[in-house]
């Protein structure tokens, strides 16, 4: 808040533009697509494009060296990603999209892993990430995330 007469700014981040590119990426993943977007730790966000749906999934406890803290957790029920349930052999957050998805759907998913990987899993920066991806056929163009190729 300010005194009359300043305006506040809104100020983008470089998570908000990561948001942005991921979620026009997601829209345009093809079928039968996976890819990985990787930091140190096995911090990690995956996404896999089906013909029915988009399934994601954040790094659960089980594989982190040090356990997300509930704060983590609650933020991330908050942002609709389903918890763990190693019980049935679930080990990580996920969240499932089906088709058809509104442009809104993606960018609420993209804000959403951008969120997940950043505030937290504690990946300072989307320039952290190392990304891959694949189809049943060949290798995607990850260019338009401005990721670093994995490896």
């Amino acid at each position: 808040m300010g005194t009359q007469g300043q305006r506040e700014r809104v100020v983008t981040t470089d998570w908000d533009t990561f948001a942005r590119r991921l979620a026009a990426f997601l829209a345009e993943l093809p079928s039968r697509a996976t890819v990985i977007l990787a930091a140190t730790g096995n911090r990690y966000v995956q996404f896999q494009q089906f013909d029915i749906n988009l399934s994601a999934e954040l790094t659960g406890n089980y594989y982190l060296p040090e356990p997300i803290s509930e704060a983590a957790a609650q933020l991330l029920r908050d942002l609709g990603w389903t918890a763990p349930a190693l019980q049935r052999e679930i080990e990580n957050w996920r969240r499932t999209l089906r088709w058809p998805i509104s442009r809104t759907g993606f960018d609420d998913l993209a804000r959403s892993a951008a969120r997940g990987l950043h505030e937290a899993l504690g990946v300072g920066a989307p320039a952290d990430l190392r990304a891959t991806g694949w189809t049943d056929t060949h290798a995607l163009d990850l260019s338009p995330l401005n990721a670093r190729p994995a490896g």
